[in-house]
């Protein structure tokens, strides 16, 4: 069989290396209740992190979960409200390729007209007897209440929105993804009729030998749409999912005209409007816009969102800024952190820091002593640098930047040489 990237992996100690067999995925042991039982057992399995951040941890809520259009194979939820959808194929038709993602398509776009409560009865009818016997008239918070930190109201609210605008994670899992089924994702990247994120995930099996039913599992993201589009859905019959028409947003120039950011980034841009308000986040949206061209992008994690460039010459990892959803406070403090882990002189960092903080009038830099070295962070009074500080003055950010990766280029190229 054609593994495409996938080589063939090797069961090792120190004098032997025992290659494994891949479990083709015509292999008629492998069933498809089997391998939906699986990703529903072990959760980890689904690299979260790697897809959409925001949608993890995932929690199992269903299995073959009737949506109205058709069974779900596998429902998650993670304990801040997000919905994830699973359907998963072996791949063995053409037939099959053809209609998987349109069947997942068809899921969501049923399950994006579910109130809160429609949802909850689903859950309820499909799991039973599973749900704990106190007599909660929540089966879905049954599942995910003990998880740290949960917060039932926050959580209601967000699933409510969640599925009123069809912002789902929508996961194609199988053992053979083809190059038909990519294409076709990518198509649904560039135009997108809900809220969602679609990604394509290969499971490759392979037989271990020892113990004879024991199989070594390899999850590889195969695609993944990059951006969402807000679109405006009009439902024309209620009764009828399929009978919808769809408005996408006209090209517009301005603050965050057009813009699309996954969800995990929406996300966080909602929190920051909430304290800071939408203009600052619509000159934001702008702002990483044009960091962009400057090869400074965005990683998100946990509740931070950073702004990240790779030096090109030793391929080290710079973070020139770390936002918070929460207040969309700005921390500096890794700045330096990024040149003494990988031997550049800091100098240009130093100069970034001090020059972004004359950006903000009244502000002063304190230093945290930790390990024996200083960690800088920028302060106006009592409360450290926000976006709504910073974003009068985004066109001098942005030549600060540039400035600063200019200068760190020219150091690594420096050790590059030696």
């Amino acid at each position: 069989m054609h593994t495409r990237q996938f080589c063939t992996p090797h069961l090792v100690d120190e004098n032997s290396a025992i290659p494994l067999e891949r479990v083709v995925f015509d292999d008629r042991s492998i069933k498809e209740g089997w391998f939906q039982n699986l990703l529903y057992n072990n959760p980890s399995l689904i690299p979260i992190d790697e897809i959409e951040k925001i949608f993890g941890p995932l929690i199992p809520v269903a299995r073959e979960l009737q949506s109205g259009v058709g069974p779900v194979d596998v429902v998650y939820i993670s304990p801040d409200g997000y919905i994830t959808l699973v359907e998963t194929k072996l791949f063995r038709n053409p037939e099959s390729r053809r209609k998987v993602v349109a069947q997942i398509l068809d899921y969501a776009s049923a399950m994006s007209g579910w109130t809160y409560q429609e949802f909850c009865e689903a859950v309820r009818l499909n799991r039973g007897e599973e749900l704990r016997p106190e007599n909660d008239t929540d089966p879905i918070v049954q599942l995910v209440r003990d998880h740290p930190d949960f917060d039932e109201a926050r959580f209601i609210d967000s699933v409510t929105k969640n599925l009123s605008e069809g912002r789902f994670l929508l996961l194609v899992v199988g053992d053979g993804i083809q190059h038909g089924v990519e294409h076709l994702a990518a198509t649904l990247a560039a135009t997108p009729h809900l809220h969602f994120s679609l990604a394509l995930l290969e499971l490759a099996l392979f037989r271990t030998g020892t113990p004879v039913n024991t199989l070594f599992a390899q999850p590889r993201v195969m695609a993944r749409t990059k951006e969402v589009t807000r679109a405006v859905i009009e439902l024309r019959d209620p009764l009828r999912t399929r009978d919808v028409k769809v408005t996408m947003p006209e090209a517009v120039h301005g603050a965050g005209a057009g813009e699309r950011r996954r969800l995990t980034e929406e996300a966080m841009f909602e929190t920051m409007a909430a304290a800071l308000g939408a203009h600052v986040v619509d000159q934001f949206r702008v702002f990483l816009r044009d960091c962009e061209k400057l090869a400074i992008n965005t990683e998100t994690k946990g509740t931070s969102l950073s702004l990240v460039w790779y030096e090109p010459n030793t391929e080290q990892r710079f973070s020139f800024a770390s936002i918070f959803a929460e207040g969309g406070f700005v921390n500096l403090k890794f700045v330096l952190h990024n040149y003494r882990k990988c031997g550049i002189d800091p100098q240009p960092g130093l100069e970034y820091v001090n020059a972004v903080a004359a950006l903000v009038p009244g502000s002063t830099i304190r230093e945290y002593l930790k390990d024996g070295k200083a960690w800088p962070r920028v302060f106006v009074g009592s409360r450290e640098i926000t976006l709504a500080d910073l974003m009068p003055k985004s066109a001098e950010w942005l030549v600060l930047l540039a400035s600063v990766t200019t200068k760190t280029e020219q150091r690594g190229l420096e050790i590059h040489a030696e």
